[in-house]
């Protein structure tokens, strides 16, 4: 099994898409308004992701903190809204290892979810340079660094990505 721990801002959903007009995206798509979908993914980083999820077979684990706010089925709906085609199976833990450090607590919680379910295929996507926290465990080869702007349709990330899953 593999699996894709995934944050969604600066990965799926580039600045560009996280700092538009929220109202008048919600206003012109009133599903999205419904279904509380703050603003859009990237389509091209959506393109690129499907290629990803096509040629691997892994599994989504959300590690983003849209997890804080949305329910497995809640993001199941939002990632189809978006043309994802495969959604989260889970999430990652809700605990801190450290008061205020967001990457740290990232790298902590995959790292638990790692070891309780004795995984052992997996690449983790992030905006936050998780990986720096990684390097305890000897994982950091396992982490992939998006640019908030491009997310992953940056260049060469797809391919870092697939060999990471598929020589696992």
């Amino acid at each position: 099994m593999s699996i894709i721990f995934l944050d969604i801002d600066g990965v799926l959903a580039t600045h560009k898409q996280y700092m538009m007009n929220r109202k008048k995206f919600q206003d012109k798509n009133p599903n999205a308004k419904e279904l509380r979908i703050p603003y859009p993914f990237d389509p091209k980083c959506v393109k690129i992701f499907n290629e990803i999820l096509d040629e691997t077979g892994a599994d989504i684990v959300l590690s983003s903190d849209w997890k804080l706010h949305y329910s497995l089925e809640d993001i199941d709906k939002i990632f189809k809204f978006n043309g994802v085609n495969k959604s989260p199976v889970d999430t990652t833990i809700n605990e801190d290892a450290s008061m205020g450090n967001q990457t740290m607590n990232r790298a902590f919680q995959i790292g638990e979810y790692v070891t309780r379910n004795n995984i052992t295929n997996y690449v983790v996507i992030d905006d936050l340079n998780v990986g720096k926290y990684m390097v305890i465990t000897n994982e950091e080869n396992k982490f992939v660094l998006t640019n908030d702007f491009e997310g992953v349709k940056q260049l060469s990330i797809k391919n870092k990505i697939i060999n990471i899953l598929n020589n696992g």
